[in-house]
């Protein structure tokens, strides 16, 4: 008899139910498999998914001439949508080259990425 099984009547014709697909059982899941605590966030460059504490969140900000900007939130603490990257110059270039940053953080028209670039040291 499985955990997730329920009886679907009492008696001799009483059957087990098939377990839900909403919720997969966790049992049966590959134990070798890494599992990720804590909140996970998708880098906007390469679209692989990692832990938050490893990505780097950017926002949307404006330059002094008034342009919009993309920023490094190293604390994690600027207000505004934000947008998740790898510390990694290669994860940067896919983003641009995708134009991924407008889209994730709902703006229109390029932006300068050059804070992110100089951030990563690349």
């Amino acid at each position: 008899m499985t955990s997730r099984a329920r009886l679907s009547a009492a008696g001799p014709d009483a059957r087990l139910s098939s377990p839900s697909r909403r919720h997969p059982d966790t049992h049966a899941a590959d134990p070798a498999a890494e599992v990720v605590v804590g909140p996970v966030r998708t880098c906007v460059g390469c679209r692989n998914a990692g832990p938050r504490s490893v990505l780097l969140r950017v926002v949307a900000a404006t330059t002094d001439a008034g342009d919009p900007a993309v920023v490094v939130d190293v604390r994690r603490a600027l207000p505004g949508r934000g947008a998740w990257l790898h510390p990694d110059p290669h994860c940067l270039e896919l983003a641009e080259s995708r134009r991924a940053f407008p889209r994730a953080l709902r703006l229109a028209g390029p932006l300068d990425t050059s804070a992110v670039r100089e951030h990563l040291g690349a």
